[in-house]
């Protein structure tokens, strides 16, 4: 027996057999479209109206009800006014709407229009103590909006200024608790608190969702993982992306456009491992604005976060504006990626306007997990030459590896020379400190010259050289030169090595030396210390008393 419905599909798309016209093909797909909505369960059969005025909140909740698991339920273009939440528990039912173009606005489109409080799709809820078993619900061809008047502010300048910055209080468009392997495709969520929440929501799959003028866009937490999103578009949001305390998110061809505020990342990631951004879109706030956000995207605020990847970047960041209180230039995005609590940090290859930046990367935390790595051919540069702002007190680490034509060159490795800037004066028969007052280089700002120690930002193999020239020796004056680890005592402490050692004879100038290769963990310092039987006097000068440290 012949499948009607199947016959349908053949549309001739191989080079046999005889080629349809565009006007059998359009009545072909007018046939299927009949077919799916003869064969699905429709909203209309149970009194739904889409006109705006009636609410439909007890017809569409009846439809789902009333549906068994992994039905089709088809709701016919017109404006749905829902007035409470519609609850979701049924495995595997699938929600078709239709949708015209971009943004999914005007006549002919599916609109769930919310005037109420909480969630507007709830699958399973908080009554659940444990997996709710509701898996599998998918959402097509919607659009999905908060119409009431219970409304608070957006902060985000751009929705304010297109007229759209306000969000429902309290509300949300799709809330999944403990249930996963939620689909949204051709979506639009918008004017929510949160437009999509889930709780312990894994393998959800949102293809060509968009999210605008929300609060937050979309909220992942306590173990929300294997995310995976293609094509996701967000717009005007305060937040577009919040992932916490869960493992596994992928974004394919996402763009973010124009989200943030002064007080609000576009996208945080915290107490979160694993997540990767793959040719994705990062537009800033227009210089017209006048606002500076501080980031695009946050790590780590709270918690450690590991393994974060954003591989072929775009970044649409306009021009600096001028600030008309002081008259300086400022960038609407200060940071592309600010590392709180991060480790493995990836950024790999940033095209478009990453210049328009304050800097590329920053370290705003204090912890001394703040490790981050740049691959790029670097075609761009910043006022300080640096690509990254270490604005907090953890140890910051940036490993910068440039591709060119001489292959891939590191670069911000520590290279560090510091020298003595005045005479020092060296009492008889003590050990001092070496005063390295003047820095020559430090690519890591690694030394403390208050304390006239070096200390490692990471872990690795270090060259150390020393040199020391001092007055005028008398015969037979006994000078030393010792390198010390992790020691902060003077009186009575132990070197962990001994550069130098001699009786000087005759009248003439000093010059104490050496060098040593050793391995030190994260967090180790070092100083250099001198010791003459006879006072003396270190001669200044960065060809005559210096410190030179590189990792190698």
């Amino acid at each position: 027996m012949t499948d009607r419905f199947t016959d349908r599909l053949k549309l001739n798309l191989s080079s046999t057999g005889t080629e349809l016209t565009p006007q059998q093909l359009n009545e072909n797909f007018k046939s299927i479209e009949k077919e799916f909505i003869q064969r699905s369960v429709n909203a209309s059969w149970f009194g739904a109206a889409g006109d705006g005025v009636q609410d439909d909140t007890a017809a569409l909740q009846e439809l789902i009800n009333k549906t068994p698991d992994y039905s089709i339920l088809h709701i016919p273009s017109g404006r749905y006014k829902i007035t409470s939440t519609l609850q979701i528990r049924k495995q595997g039912i699938r929600i078709f709407g239709i949708h015209k173009g971009r943004y999914r606005q005007g006549k002919g489109v599916t609109s769930i229009e919310y005037y109420g409080t909480g969630p507007c799709f709830q699958i399973g809820d908080e009554s659940l103590p444990s997996f709710s078993g509701f898996q599998n619900v998918q959402f097509h061809d919607l659009a999905i909006r908060y119409e009431g008047t219970d409304r608070a502010s957006l902060n985000n300048p751009f929705s304010q200024e297109v007229k759209r910055g306000y969000y429902g209080k309290g509300a949300l468009g799709i809330q999944d608790w403990k249930g996963g392997g939620v689909t949204l495709d051709n979506v639009l969520i918008e004017h929510f608190e949160t437009a999509f929440w889930g709780y312990e929501s894994d393998v959800d799959l949102f293809n060509c969702t968009e999210i605008n003028y929300n609060k937050t866009g979309i909220h992942l937490q306590n173990r929300s993982s294997q995310f995976t999103s293609l094509a996701l578009f967000t717009l005007g949001n305060d937040t577009a992306l919040d992932l916490n305390s869960s493992n596994g998110a992928r974004f394919l061809a996402s763009q973010h456009i124009k989200d943030g505020s002064s007080g609000d990342i576009p996208i945080r990631i915290d107490d979160f491992m694993n997540a990767e951004f793959i040719g994705c879109w990062f537009e800033g706030l227009s210089l017209e604005h006048r606002v500076t956000v501080p980031s695009f995207i946050q790590i780590g605020a709270t918690k450690e976060t590991k393994n974060v990847a954003l591989r072929d970047s775009i970044l649409a960041i306009a021009d600096k504006f001028r600030d008309k209180n002081d008259d300086n230039y400022r960038s609407v995005c200060d940071y592309f990626v600010d590392v709180v609590i991060g480790k493995k940090i990836l950024v790999d290859e940033v095209g478009g306007y990453p210049r328009n930046l304050r800097n590329l990367v920053s370290f705003s935390g204090s912890s001394s997990t703040q490790q981050a790595t740049l691959r790029s051919h670097l075609d761009f540069n910043y006022v300080d030459n640096r690509y990254y702002k270490n604005n907090g007190t953890g140890q910051a680490l940036l490993l910068v590896e440039k591709y060119s034509n001489n292959g891939i060159e590191d670069l911000d490795k520590t290279f560090v020379k510091a020298y003595l800037g005045a005479r020092q004066n060296i009492l008889a028969g003590s050990w001092q400190k070496v005063h390295f007052n003047q820095i020559s280089y430090d690519e890591m700002t690694e030394f403390e010259a208050t304390g006239n120690r070096w200390r490692a930002k990471q872990a690795g193999k270090y060259r150390i050289q020393a040199y020391i020239s001092t007055d005028p020796q008398v015969d037979g004056n006994r000078t030393r030169l010792a390198l010390h680890v992790n020691d902060e005592q003077i009186a009575g402490s132990s070197a962990y090595a001994y550069f130098d050692d001699r009786v000087i004879g005759g009248p003439n100038y000093s010059a104490l030396s050496g060098t040593i290769e050793l391995k030190l963990e994260a967090d180790s310092f070092i100083d250099i210390r001198v010791f003459s039987q006879n006072k003396t006097d270190i001669l200044p000068g960065g060809g005559l008393t210096y410190l030179t440290i590189s990792r190698i």
